[in-house]
């Protein structure tokens, strides 16, 4: 292992991991540990739940697997955590399942009009929508495990949770898909993101300042409202708390800071300097984020 700023000695090539399960019945071998109790099993158990009769073609696959993804402990052969990554990108529904869900209401209320929300998705991406504004309060993509064995009231509510976590993590410099490290930049107009495929009808197209994050590690990606970084604050969430708004009962799409473009000004492009505004019962709360997107202030006005 070298240090923070080297690479990482790689056991097997990335793109010989994923041939390795070109063959089904690697597949069926990490699935049959999955389900297994404390997810182990000896040779015989796994080759009785695969159903293979054919010992040395059983145990030719099974050794491809064995170390990187499986290893044998005491006689069992133990799932290891590379396999249970693969077990969770397929479960994730993302390549083999694309559920289509009709709009229907969504908890919470609409910030410009007090309107029921609608939620609705397809093609992998959730959106909640004013029927009324006829406006977009919040859409992302949410992968199809989020609707496995929860209502359609549960998987609205885990959208909700899962969406805040992801903007929290990404917009503090960590990635939520790979744990590799996200820069954060500012962008200023939609202009900037037109030719980015899901971005083509954004939400937040309308806001004068954007977080474009990048992973410099994996392939994520993304573009999220400035206000995120209100809620991942511990000062700034206690101002909120104390001047009458607490950010823990709500939903995403119900934060005016984060949904609404007008709640957001641009001090300054050279370096960034942005001001979102959070209304509370009691005044606004002025918060300014400086080029790194770490808060600089926060101000009660009247």
């Amino acid at each position: 292992m070298t240090g923070a700023s080297g690479e990482f000695p790689a056991e097997i090539d990335p793109q010989d991991a994923f041939q390795l399960f070109s063959h089904e019945l690697r597949l069926e071998i990490l699935f049959a540990l999955w389900e297994a109790p404390e997810y182990a099993l000896a040779f015989s158990e796994i080759q009785d739940a695969v159903d293979e009769r054919d010992s040395g073609k059983f145990t030719y696959h099974l050794e491809q697997l064995t170390e990187q993804f499986v290893k044998e402990i005491e006689g069992r052969y133990v799932l290891q955590y590379a396999g249970h990554r693969v077990i969770d990108a397929i479960q994730s529904g993302v390549f083999h399942t694309s559920p289509t869900v009709s709009p229907v209401e969504a908890p919470g209320a609409c910030t410009r009009c007090g309107t029921t929300p609608l939620f609705e998705y397809d093609e992998h991406l959730a959106t909640v929508s004013c029927p009324d504004c006829e406006t977009k309060r919040i859409e992302y993509p949410f992968d199809p495990g989020g609707f496995q064995g929860r209502s359609i009231e549960e998987a609205i509510e885990t959208f909700d949770r899962r969406t805040t976590y992801k903007w929290r993590l990404a917009s503090s410099g960590v990635c939520f898909v790979c744990a590799g490290r996200v820069s954060v930049t500012y962008t200023q107009t939609a202009a900037d993101i037109e030719t980015n495929d899901r971005y083509r009808t954004f939400f937040a197209a309308d806001h004068p300042a954007l977080f474009h994050l990048s992973c410099q590690n994996c392939s994520f990606y993304s573009y999220i409202p400035v206000g995120i970084r209100l809620l991942d604050n511990p000062v700034v969430g206690g101002q909120l708390a104390t001047s009458g708004l607490d950010t823990t009962d709500q939903f995403l799409w119900e934060f005016p800071f984060v949904t609404d473009g007008e709640c957001v000004t641009v001090q300054s492009r050279d370096p960034w300097e942005v001001t979102v505004e959070a209304p509370t019962p009691n005044g606004k709360l002025a918060v300014t984020l400086d080029a790194d997107a770490t808060v600089q202030s926060v101000t009660l006005e009247p």
